[in-house]
């Protein structure tokens, strides 16, 4: 319902000049506009997300819903609080972004990378590196089992590396078993760049996933 009111009433009466315009306007409850400031959809306002989370609280905290405002034939925005200066986390707003939406907005899981790993070839490089061992980082996007002609258990991996290109790996029985992917996230890949009809993919001998900065809105 919301997805579907925002749009028409700005196309009726223009652009949202702030918060609390938005709210008056469209009649957001408080907790849909906390999810909408998490997210970030309000960075146009050239806002921090902290100031934009008090000042939604001081104006509908308690409040009933906004909808009647929109009767009242002048409306002038209430006094913001001061509040001292807030610091904005590009980690936190991904962690935000990754627990309401499932995905990063304002940056990739690489931005969340706690090891260095910039130096390291990309996809785009590999067709190059024919017959070579390389390290390279990918964010894993798919995998699939399959089994040998002796019953044993290999996998199909594609990965997305930090310019967001795909790149494919191979990871044979005896390596699977040895370094084995477990689940989603950033891994370090080591292995041999083969090339079949000109489409790269890397041999895996080795691979590790990586470690990622902490979660700062947790508890200490």
């Amino acid at each position: 319902k919301l997805a579907e009111i925002i749009p028409r009433e700005r196309r009726q009466n223009g652009d949202y000049t702030s918060l609390e315009n938005f709210a008056m306007r469209t009649g957001t409850r408080l907790e849909q506009l906390i999810i909408l400031i998490r997210i970030g959809a309000f960075r146009c306002m050239g806002i921090g997300k902290k100031e934009l989370l008090w000042e939604a609280h001081v104006l509908l905290s308690g409040q009933k819903s906004q909808h009647a405002d929109r009767q009242l034939l002048f409306h002038t925005e209430s006094a913001k609080p001061v509040l001292p200066k807030l610091t904005d986390s590009l980690v936190e707003d991904l962690y935000d972004e990754m627990e309401l939406i499932g995905f990063g907005v304002s940056g990739t899981l690489f931005d969340l990378a706690e090891s260095e790993y910039r130096a390291l070839p990309l996809a785009k490089d590999l067709p190059n590196l024919s017959g070579k061992t390389v390290w390279i980082a990918g964010d894993l996007v798919a995998e699939k089992f399959v089994r040998t002609k002796n019953g044993e258990m290999m996998k199909f991996g594609t990965f997305l590396d930090s310019q967001g290109d795909f790149f494919d790996t191979v990871h044979f029985p005896k390596f699977l078993q040895a370094y084995p992917l477990r689940g989603a996230g950033i891994y370090i890949v080591e292995g041999t760049v083969t090339l079949e009809f000109g489409v790269p993919s890397v041999a895996v001998t080795k691979c590790q996933r990586m470690t990622l900065k902490p979660d700062p809105r947790s508890p200490e």
